[in-house]
């Protein structure tokens, strides 16, 4: 489980082992209950999201920055800054970022895997002015 993988090449990196030994009592063994699972990654998130502040503001590309991540519950956020005017954005280039994002979460082995355990995952894009470009969240594949 996971709320985010992270590289050594310019992108941030937290260490899901790390957040995995918090969170997961061995005890448990391997069936957890619902209850059990829901308070697992609501964890799992916190320490993430707690790892993956230290190195923010973090670019991406040309004009996307994460600028904040956040957990509640059992749902991971991201927020990212594009460098444009939310004049500018067409509806064409909301949907190709939204279309690339899930297919971004839904090849992630790790992310279907938490999805499947009832984790989601809530995306934000705000212009360089702060205002809403778009927004949604990923709960399944």
């Amino acid at each position: 489980m996971q709320a985010h993988s992270g590289t050594t090449n310019g992108k941030l990196n937290t260490d899901s082992d790390a957040a995995i030994a918090t969170c997961v009592d061995p005890s448990i063994g391997q069936n957890p209950t619902d209850a059990q699972m829901t308070a697992i990654i609501a964890c799992i998130f916190s320490e993430t999201a707690a790892q993956m502040d230290a190195g923010l503001p973090s670019k991406i590309d040309e004009i996307t920055t994460l600028v904040a991540v956040s957990s509640h519950g059992t749902t991971f956020k991201y927020v990212y800054v594009l460098d444009v005017e939310t004049a500018d954005v067409r509806q064409q280039n909301i949907d190709a970022l939204e279309a690339s994002t899930r297919q971004n979460a839904c090849t992630n082995a790790n992310m279907m895997q938490t999805m499947e355990a009832g984790g989601s995952y809530f995306y934000r894009w705000v212009d360089r002015s702060g205002v809403l470009i778009t927004s949604f969240t990923i709960e399944g594949c």
